[in-house]
């Protein structure tokens, strides 16, 4: 396998930064053949961002597999106590593209003001975005007692595990994002730049300069015979809280919402949004916030199969 690097590869077919913006570009609006800046997103990277990340975050991602295909089925209506549980409560809810691609591009809501407190076990992905089974890179938004951050989890290295990781602070946030509905949020590109090496980038929207600025990069040609389909999802870690009956993640996140949005792919070099036609939503039918052991969240299609949001 190849390892992972920090690479800002230009985006096949698109312009330098230094070649001039076009007109989606100078409105602010990033497209996948929006220009690459040639510059890196500020980030802690390789054994840093492992340390940074944890080896708790770690674990629980390869537990859940690189072939990953949730199915959960309703258990339980939200008008029944939450019996509890042991151990970790692992659930996941989104949109799964159906297709090989060679990439995807979505906004992701981020909430700065979940403060999840040391000694809190559980961890939130949300929204957490795979293209396809031949990437290298898994974007995840992720919440838990050691920050809140945007990791880039390298699934091409020797031992997979978090590549890179930029918390979301005051400078992310002016650079970074923009508002959606109220929220900030990020505009995300996980795009494969090579087909011969299967060389892929994660790239982060700088709203500041109208250009892709690279998170990291990495590389597997082995990862090509890979036939499975992504994922752009909610996923939570949780553990019972005999306090309030619920999983502990549950008080932090109460009043938030959680949207990917203007979920695009790449399939045979045309980028096209998730529908009904390319992507399945997993679990599917009604899903039941008991599901996630928390009372009160909310699952709804803003637009089947490209906006995705959990309220709670």
């Amino acid at each position: 396998m190849a390892a992972g690097a920090l690479l800002v590869p230009a985006l096949p077919g698109s312009a330098s930064a230094s070649a001039g913006a076009d007109e989606s570009v100078a409105v602010g609006r990033p497209t996948p053949d929006s220009p690459v800046s040639g510059k890196a997103v500020p980030a802690l990277r390789g054994d840093a961002a492992r340390a940074a990340a944890g080896a708790k975050l770690g674990e629980q991602v390869l537990q859940r597999g690189e072939a990953f295909q949730a199915r959960h089925e309703q258990r339980r209506a939200d008008t029944v106590t939450l019996p509890p549980w042991s151990g970790s409560l692992h659930s996941v809810w989104g949109a799964f593209p159906t297709v090989v691609s060679d990439g995807a591009q979505a906004t992701h809501t981020i909430n700065p003001g979940i403060s999840i407190p040391p000694g809190n076990p559980d961890v939130v992905y949300a929204p957490t975005l795979v293209p396809s089974g031949k990437t290298c890179i898994e974007v995840t938004t992720f919440y838990w007692q050691g920050g809140n951050g945007v990791g880039a989890w390298d699934w091409c290295a020797a031992s997979p595990g978090f590549a890179a990781v930029a918390w979301i602070d005051a400078t992310f946030l002016s650079t970074y994002t923009t508002t959606f509905q109220g929220l900030p949020a990020y505009t995300v590109l996980d795009v494969q730049t090579d087909p011969v090496t299967n060389s892929w980038t994660a790239y982060l929207y700088n709203y500041t300069t109208s250009t892709w600025d690279a998170l990291f990069t990495s590389a597997d040609p082995i990862k090509l015979v890979d036939p499975h389909g992504g994922w752009s999802m909610f996923e939570v870690y949780t553990e019972y809280n005999p306090a309030t009956g619920e999983g502990y993640y549950c008080t932090e996140t109460y009043g938030t919402q959680f949207h990917a949005a203007n979920l695009q792919i790449k399939v045979n070099g045309t980028w096209t949004a998730l529908t009904t036609g390319n992507s399945s939503v997993t679990p599917p039918g009604s899903v039941s916030s008991t599901d996630f052991g928390c009372y009160g969240l909310s699952f709804t299609l803003q637009t089947a199969n490209s906006h995705w949001q959990v309220s709670h």
